[in-house]
């Protein structure tokens, strides 16, 4: 039983409405920012002036008033996450005071970071997590940044359409609304409280970091041309979109897609003074994207990565964070970013082949070996790895082949072969001495329903009627996102294309000229392609849930 629970949920709810009253309300007062700032005069008379004069004044204090009223939306949101944060902490606080016996065992000490956490760490959520749960944060804690003082999590917008709502915010806007968050919480926490920060980003919230240590280079943040110092703040970030060498954005350089609301921004600036540990999982999407993308295979991989890799940062274990392959970095690097990559023993691609009972495993087992001989080549010559070895630290776009030996190609298909054939016979081998058994899934019902108990299950007129309005809701909000997807792709593709092609073919590069657009093309199209089809399985899955609901 629970005392002191007061609905975190409900509070991250109240808060994500708060940010939208928020945002509707600094764009409405950006529309009137110029017919209040100052009046013109109607004619050149004394009463024309004076009467402009009054109206310019009542326009000046009206502005005065909206950054006011700003500051304390942005206060009380953030005051409204902590709360919500607090209150779960102290229940949970409660809930192992109450269960001594049932404590988890601690965590052991860890080799990394290679940094220790400051005085304060703040925890910001990835897409679609606003506000970080204090499951969240702990797993996050002790995974990645080992802090024995206090813990924070920063409520964020965290939105990225069409994958988090059609009607959610474009990750532009979702960005550059928590960039401007991070920087104000920055700004109270070391400049006017003296305390040191450790700020932990997840995913998109990895890209709102990586944006701020640029602002902060460029003295362009709150804190000017006087920055932190170095001691003040350091990074932990995972899952980043904008790696230097593997972030999906940053392999795409100078693209935009406005209709999504999308651009590729560019990779993390690996030169910041500030201390930061970066971990990657291998075959990771977003954060891991192959190299090559006219290698389909890859591409497609990495499309599943998003889905069954992307979201499993907070579910590993100490053990897979602290043997976390250290990158290399260029020759004479002295910057203060650690790159780490943390391996995926199977291939994402494979996962709904391995759902299949009986089969499933056995079928996985048999072409795994093989199949990621050929997803690891679009990473590079290696085909033993699922990432690129070249610089961490350099921003690497996408390239067209890699210089791989033939003879090293062939030798690891040919023991991938014989792997995957020992394996598929060895499961064949379980199988057969430990046959499954299928519990049998009818029963004769013990007495057939009457007519009278069927009419008074089946659902009302009304309820029909409002069933088949939501699917049609459903299914027409996915058209939005399609339309968006598909005008991208019809009008910025052919652009971007031509960008590329205009510039290898000035460094006299033909075959780079031609080839560059097939591969961009094939790689955005596998990635725009892997989106559609989450935003239709999301609608279908609705529907399927609607249409049970009416059955008795």
């Amino acid at each position: 039983m629970t005392y002191v629970i007061a609905e975190p949920q409900m509070m991250a709810s109240v808060a994500a409405e708060i940010e939208g009253i928020g945002s509707a309300f600094s764009a409405a007062t950006a529309a009137a920012a110029a017919p209040t700032s100052g009046v013109a005069a109607a004619a050149g008379d004394e009463v024309s002036a004076a009467i402009a004069d009054v109206f310019g004044t009542f326009g000046q204090d009206y502005q005065a008033l909206v950054a006011q009223f700003e500051a304390f939306h942005n206060q009380f949101q953030q005051t409204l996450a902590s709360a919500g944060f607090a209150y779960a902490e102290t229940e949970a606080a409660v809930a192992a005071t109450l269960n001594l016996g049932a404590a988890g065992a601690p965590v052991p000490a860890a080799t990394i970071p290679p940094f220790p956490a400051n005085l304060v760490s703040i925890f910001i959520g990835g897409t679609g997590t606003p506000i970080p749960s204090p499951s969240f944060v702990t797993k996050a804690n002790n995974l990645y940044v080992r802090s024995l003082t206090t813990l924070e999590a920063l409520f964020t917008p965290e939105q990225l359409y069409p994958l988090t709502g059609v009607k959610s915010l474009p990750l532009n806007q979702s960005v550059a609304e928590g960039v401007e968050i991070l920087d104000n919480t920055l700004y109270n926490t070391i400049h006017n409280q003296g305390q040191s920060v450790t700020v932990f980003g997840i995913s998109q919230s990895a890209i709102i970091s990586s944006l701020e240590m640029e602002n902060l280079a460029n003295g362009t943040s709150l804190f000017g041309a006087n920055p932190p110092p170095v001691n003040m703040l350091n990074f932990v970030l995972t899952g980043n979109e904008v790696n230097p060498n593997g972030g999906l954005l940053s392999r795409f350089p100078n693209l935009s897609l406005p209709a999504l609301g999308l651009d590729f921004y560019p990779a993390m600036n690996a030169n910041t003074p500030y201390n930061v540990a970066n971990y990657t999982l291998e075959y990771d999407g977003f954060a891991d994207f192959p190299r090559y993308p006219i290698n389909i295979v890859s591409d497609l991989n990495a499309v599943a990565g998003i889905l069954f890799v992307h979201t499993t940062y907070l579910d590993l274990t100490p053990t897979q964070v602290n043997n976390a392959i250290q990158l290399p970095t260029s020759p004479g690097y002295t910057g203060h970013t650690t790159y780490y990559m943390i391996p995926t023993a199977d291939l994402p691609l494979l996962k709904p082949l391995d759902a299949i009972p009986v089969i499933g495993k056995p079928l996985v087992d048999l072409i795994q070996p093989d199949m990621k001989v050929l997803v690891n080549l679009g990473y590079g010559p290696d085909p033993t790895l699922g990432y690129s070895t070249s610089p961490a630290d350099v921003p690497t776009p996408f390239g067209l082949f890699p210089d791989a030996n033939p003879a090293t190609v062939f030798n690891a298909l040919a023991a991938g072969t014989q792997q995957g054939v020992h394996d598929f016979s060895l499961d064949l081998q379980q199988i057969a001495s430990q046959p499954p058994t299928v519990a049998p899934q009818f029963t004769l019902p013990s007495s057939p329903p009457g007519p009278t108990t069927t009419l008074a299950n089946f659902p009302s007129p009304q309820q029909v009627f409002n069933t088949v309005n939501k699917i049609i809701t459903t299914d027409y909000a996915v058209a939005l996102p399609t339309v968006d997807i598909g005008y991208s792709l019809a009008t910025e593709l052919p652009f971007y294309d031509t960008e590329l092609f205009l510039s290898q073919l000035g460094q006299g590069n033909l075959v780079n000229a031609i080839g560059y657009p097939i591969a961009a093309d094939v790689g955005l199209g596998t990635v725009a392609g892997g989106v559609e089809f989450l935003t239709i399985v999301s609608a279908l899955s609705s529907n399927v849930k609607d249409i049970q609901s009416l059955i008795p």
